[in-house]
């Protein structure tokens, strides 16, 4: 169930749009600071007080599927499966974001370019340079993983709970850190979750794009010890580039806009790969 429910919900992302304005994830984020504003100081300062927020989510998403798993002849866990799945995607569409940019990325107004640029770098502003298309480029390789890659690895290893797990952790990683020991067991947490999908993600990109020029770039970055999450959005960054051919900084890409359209196409062919295996290691363990 939870390969076909993967699939039907990927589809379901690309084709119900209107459901992306429903993950916003403000009533987990209120129970966040319920929680850490009524246990706080001492031990609830680390990572006690995350497992105390995350805890209960988790504890409720794995009995919700247990009990709807069968239900209905597994039509109620299916759909329970699938809306899970989808909505701890995102949050916002990765592909919608990019097409957005590339439409504007030629237009003089940039104003509008900064605001479609944000979608994808964060608080990180444009330079106004040709180095804007390549630092987009690198977003969208590492944005990819958060977005879709890390949830699936998750729900497809533990179902809805696991896409609930690393969903829920990103959401407070991205939201709720703070400096001291309860932002660091934060960090920590989203640490552990993002190691393997992005290393998997990472093969994949080398798989689907300049193999030997990725695998340099993988060298690249594991030169230099990758720690903690940024050090995983380092191994997914050189990776990618030298899957794209992008880690050459001399090279001229014809094209504002195709550094990163390349970039998506990566992505979308690295997500076949990832359900090609996934199918194949299905059928493998039903023939078992």
């Amino acid at each position: 169930m939870t390969l076909i429910s993967a699939i039907l919900g990927i589809i379901a992302d690309r084709l119900l749009t209107h459901l992306h304005e429903y993950r916003h994830y403000r009533q987990f984020l209120a129970w966040v600071d319920a929680v850490h504003s009524r246990f706080s100081g001492g031990l609830w300062d680390g990572i006690a007080g995350v497992m105390l927020v995350l805890l209960p989510v988790w504890v409720l998403t794995a009995l919700l599927q247990v009990w709807l798993h069968d239900m209905l002849f597994g039509l109620i866990g299916l759909l329970f499966y699938v809306g899970t799945f989808v909505y701890c995607l995102g949050p916002r569409d990765l592909a919608i974001d990019v097409n957005t940019y590339c439409e504007v990325a030629d237009s003089t107004d940039e104003e509008l370019r900064a605001r479609a640029a944000a979608r994808l770098l964060g608080d990180e502003a444009l330079a106004g340079d040709d180095s804007d298309e390549r630092r987009i480029a690198r977003a969208v390789l590492i944005e990819a993983n958060d977005r879709l890659f890390a949830v699936l690895f998750w729900f497809v290893l533990l179902g809805p709970v696991g896409a609930v797990m690393y969903r829920s952790v990103v959401v407070m990683y991205r939201e709720c850190r703070e400096p001291g020991d309860y932002g660091d067991a934060i960090e920590w947490a989203y640490s552990v979750l993002v190691w393997i999908p992005a290393r998997l993600l990472a093969l994949g990109y080398a798989l689907s794009g300049h193999f030997d020029a990725a695998i340099e770039g993988w060298r690249a970055a594991h030169r230099e010890i990758p720690r903690g999450s940024e050090g995983s959005c380092d191994v997914l960054a050189f990776t990618g580039e030298g899957a794209l051919g992008l880690s050459d900084e001399s090279t001229v890409i014809e094209g504002v806009a195709s550094p990163v359209r390349a970039a998506m196409r990566l992505v979308w062919r690295t997500l076949t790969i990832w359900v090609v295996v996934l199918s194949l290691l299905t059928l493998a363990g039903w023939s078992g």
